[in-house]
Formats: structure tokens, C-alpha cells, sequence
């Protein structure tokens, strides 16, 4: 009994990294192509991404995010810093859409992962660093291929579950084996 209440208690120690891979990197390789809705969380109030159109096309990804205000010139996929130094053809300009909203065409390297987004406020002149985060659970089902590979943590916490599973397993036989 000692056993399985140890294989239960590996089991609950174990069983978060398994939840833990939903939340894995998600690339475009790992996704059909097609063009999806999907939300993203920003690190800003004031940078509000109230629409993207995630397109994935031979295992390239872009996003065409609708701000839900106008306040911002162009965009650039790194840090405030990198943009100051930037060359112009390097920013990200908006596009207004029949609603008058800013849209905003990038570049998704993974879903799933903070990627820096430099924004440049028109009324302020100047960057200020933001935090985007595609949310891949937001793809609607059939998306994600059937290549995805299975995270590390996921392929070690099954191996251990396995063997702990056969250990309590082996010596429970063993004791029954010495009783008898």
C-alpha cells in the first residue's frame, strides 16, 4: 500500500508538466496552413489588440493585428532600444481598415512566447516597449498538425511515469512472492 501511495504522490508531482505542455512554443511548421482568428495578451492597456489574422503559409508565419486605437505610427519586432536605432525600412506601418482602425502586418517567429514589439507613439515621439503573446489555445480545432512534436518535459515525465509505474508494480510482486 506504502508503494502506490508513493507511485500517486510521483503521479501529482508529475502530472503539472504534462498540463505545463499545452502552454509550449508553438511554430509555424507545427500548424496548417491556412489563415486563423486568434487572440493575443499584450503587456499594455494602451497597446490593445482587438482583432489578428494569423497566416500561416509553408511554415511561415504573419499576423495582421487591429489596435483598438490610432495612437501608434509603426511598429518594430524587438526592443524600444533596437528601433531607435533602426533603418526605416525595418518599421512596421499601420494601414487604416474601412473602420478607420490601425492595422499592423507582422512577423510570427512562435506562438505561446513573449515576442518584443516596439511601439511608436505619434503624439509622444518616441518607443515604448510592449510584450505580445499569440495564444495558440485560441486556433480553432484542426490547426495544429498532427507533426507537432512532443515537448521534452512531456516525453520525460511519460518515461518516468512508466517506470515508477513498473517499479511499484515489480515490488508489489516481490512481496507477494516472499509472503507466500
Amino acid at each position: 500500500m506504502k508503494k502506490i501511495s508513493a507511485f500517486i504522490f510521483l503521479l501529482f508531482i508529475f502530472a503539472p508538466s504534462v498540463f505545463a505542455a499545452d502552454e509550449a512554443a508553438l511554430y509555424g511548421k507545427d500548424i496548417k496552413d491556412g489563415v486563423y482568428q486568434i487572440e493575443v495578451e499584450s503587456s499594455s492597456s494602451m497597446f490593445r489588440v482587438v482583432g489578428c489574422e494569423l497566416t500561416v503559409k509553408e511554415g511561415e508565419m504573419t499576423a495582421l493585428m487591429t489596435l483598438s486605437g490610432t495612437g501608434y505610427e509603426k511598429l518594430f519586432m524587438g526592443t524600444g532600444e533596437e528601433a531607435a536605432s533602426a533603418r526605416d525600412g525595418e518599421y512596421i506601418y499601420f494601414e487604416e481598415d474601412s473602420q478607420g482602425k490601425y492595422t499592423y502586418s507582422v512577423p510570427v517567429e512562435a506562438l505561446n512566447t513573449d515576442i518584443s514589439c516596439a511601439a511608436f507613439s505619434i503624439r509622444r515621439q518616441k518607443w515604448y516597449d510592449r510584450t505580445l503573446v499569440f495564444k495558440a489555445d485560441t486556433l480553432p480545432e484542426g490547426a495544429v498538425g498532427a507533426s507537432k512534436p512532443v515537448p521534452l518535459p512531456l516525453t520525460v515525465t511519460a518515461v518516468l511515469v512508466i517506470a515508477a509505474s513498473a517499479f511499484v508494480l515489480i515490488m508489489e510482486r516481490r512481496r507477494s512472492r516472499n509472503e507466500n
